[in-house]
C-alpha cells in the first residue's frame, strides 16, 4: 500500500515539475491566446491537491509494521562532498597588494638612513614625595630616660623544694615572719618555695639546714656545668689522673667520673667529665691528647630513664642536689649472713653515684 502511494506521488512530482517548466516557457514566449497559461495554472492547482492527499494518507500509514522497511529508516550516502579550492591571489606581487609598496619603500629608507630616533620616549615615572606630619609626642621625655637608662638583667631565681613532713606548717609559718614575699606551692609531695631574690634564697636554705630539713635546690640550665665524654682511654685509668692533666692545660674541671654498664655495673673506657661554664669552656674541644693519649670528646647523651636521687631515693633530681638528712631506706643498718647462725650487722652505705652507659 506505501509503495504504491509512493508511486503516485512521484508521478504526479513528475508531472508537476512538467507543467511548471511549461508555464515559465509560456511566461517567457507567450502564445496568441491565453487558455494555454490558464490551463497551465489550472493544472498545476490540481497536482498539487493530490500531492498534498496522497502524502496526508501515507502518514497516516506510517510507521511501516514491516522490519526494516525503507519507509522508516533513511539511508545516508557514505559519498563526501569534495572541498573546493580556495585559489587566493599572492601576497608578495606588489601591485596587487599596495601594502607590500610601503614595506618596501620603508626598509629602503632604513638602509639610507644609519639612525632614526624611535617614535616612542620612555615615560616619566612620577616621583614619590613623603610628606611627614610633625607631631607632638607629650612622653617624648619617658622613652629618652628609658633609653639613657642600662639594661638590666635579673637572674632567675631557682626554687627551693623542701620535703613535705608532718610538721610542715611550723616552718611555713617561721618563714612567712621572716620572708613575707616568699611563695610556696605544694608539688607532688614537696613544698615549692619561690625567694624574691638572691639574698632571701641564701637565708631561706641556710635555715632549713639549720632546721635539718631536707630539701633540694635545681640549678638553671645556664648555671649548669658542661657534660661531655672523653672516649679513647683505657678502662684502668684513675679520674684523679684525667682530672689533673686536663687542669695542668687549664680547663676548669668540677667533676671526672667513669661510666659503668647499667646491668653488670661494670667499667666501661668512657669517662664523664664536667666543666664550668665561663668564658673559656671553648677550650676543652680543642685539646686532642690526654695522659699522652689520643682521645675523642663528644657531647653527653643521657638516656630517656627518669633520674633518680641516690640520696633520698626518690625521682625527677639528682643527689648532688639534695641536702639534709639520709632517708630511711639508706639510713637503716642492713643484716648480713656471713655463716650459717651467724648474723653480722653492717653499716649504712656511702653515699655514690653510679652513672649508666649511654
Amino acid at each position: 500500500m506505501l509503495t504504491s502511494l509512493e508511486k503516485q506521488s512521484r508521478v504526479l512530482s513528475a508531472r508537476k515539475d512538467y507543467v511548471t517548466d511549461m508555464t515559465e516557457i509560456e511566461n517567457s514566449i507567450p502564445s496568441k491566446t491565453e487558455d494555454v497559461k490558464q490551463q497551465l495554472e489550472e493544472e498545476a492547482a490540481n497536482l498539487d491537491e493530490k500531492i498534498k492527499f496522497l502524502e496526508g494518507k501515507m502518514s497516516v500509514l506510517l510507521p511501516c509494521p514491516v522490519p526494516l522497511c525503507k519507509h522508516n529508516f533513511k539511508y545516508k550516502s557514505n559519498r563526501k562532498r569534495m572541498a573546493e579550492l580556495i585559489i587566493k591571489p599572492a601576497k608578495l606581487n606588489p601591485k596587487l597588494n599596495p601594502k607590500l609598496n610601503s614595506k618596501i619603500a620603508k626598509t629602503e629608507e632604513n638602509k639610507t638612513n644609519d639612525f632614526k630616533i624611535p617614535r616612542k620616549t620612555a615615560k616619566t615615572v612620577p616621583v614619590e614625595t613623603n610628606t611627614e606630619i610633625p607631631i607632638n609626642n607629650s612622653f617624648a621625655a619617658l622613652n629618652t630616660a628609658n633609653k639613657d637608662a642600662e639594661e638590666v638583667i635579673t637572674p632567675k631565681i631557682r626554687p627551693i623544694m623542701m620535703k613535705l613532713y608532718s610538721n610542715y606548717n611550723l616552718v611555713l609559718q617561721s618563714l612567712h615572719k621572716t620572708h613575707p614575699t616568699a611563695t610556696n606551692t605544694h608539688v607532688g609531695g614537696y613544698i615549692k618555695i619561690q625567694a624574691e631574690n638572691e639574698t632571701h634564697h641564701r637565708e631561706i636554705t641556710k635555715m632549713l639546714t639549720e632546721k635539718n630539713i631536707q630539701y633540694y635546690a635545681i640549678d638553671p640550665p645556664e648555671n649548669r656545668p658542661l657534660k661531655l665524654v672523653i672516649k679513647g682511654l683505657l678502662a684502668t685509668t684513675q679520674p684523679e689522673e684525667i682530672k689533673a692533666d686536663l687542669i695542668s692545660k687549664g680547663i676548669k674541671i668540677e667533676k671526672v667520673a667513669q661510666l659503668r654498664q647499667f646491668q653488670t655495673k661494670s667499667p666501661l673506657p668512657i669517662f664523664m667529665i664536667e666543666i664550668t661554664r665561663d668564658e673559656n669552656v671553648e677550650d676543652i674541644y680543642k685539646i686532642r691528647s690526654c695522659l699522652y693519649m689520643q682521645i675523642k670528646i663528644e657531647p653527653f647523651n643521657k638516656k630517656s630513664r627518669i633520674t633518680q636521687c641516690y640520696n633520698c631515693n626518690y625521682f625527677h633530681h639528682a643527689s648532688i642536689t639534695v641536702f639534709g638528712p639520709l632517708s630511711a631506706l639508706q639510713a637503716a643498718p642492713t643484716l648480713v649472713f656471713a655463716a650459717p647462725g651467724l648474723v653480722r650487722v653492717a653499716p649504712p652505705p656511702k653515699r655514690s653515684i653510679i652513672f649508666s652507659a649511654f
